[in-house]
């Protein structure tokens, strides 16, 4: 099951100290998914608005949900959702992030 809190510390502990973000956020990767028919792209975010640290399937549009369980949680895609990660304005697969060089 999907945890919506998936920060690494509690959240009063967090408030106002931006240490808490993880490291794909300081480097400017954030995650994401995107619709290869029609190239709209969601950036990954928590129920609360906030950026998320890893892909949730939560808050996404209900049309890019394939399956979902007894409690209406997201299990499944559509066959055209991909995940990657935003840089910027552009949008990466995880398979051209495997061939995408490091900043150095």
């Amino acid at each position: 099951m999907l945890q919506t809190d998936l920060l690494p510390v509690a959240a009063p502990e967090r408030m106002g100290q931006p240490g808490w973000l993880d490291a794909g956020f300081t480097a400017g990767w954030l995650p994401a998914f995107r619709h290869r028919g029609t190239g709209e792209v969601h950036a990954s975010h928590l129920e609360d608005g906030r950026l998320a640290c890893t892909h949730i399937l939560d808050t996404l549009p209900a049309g890019w949900i394939a399956e979902r369980d007894a409690e209406g949680r997201p299990g499944a895609l559509v066959a055209d959702i991909q995940a990657g990660y935003l840089r910027g304005s552009r949008f990466y697969t995880l398979a051209e992030l495997l061939r995408y060089p490091s900043d150095a």
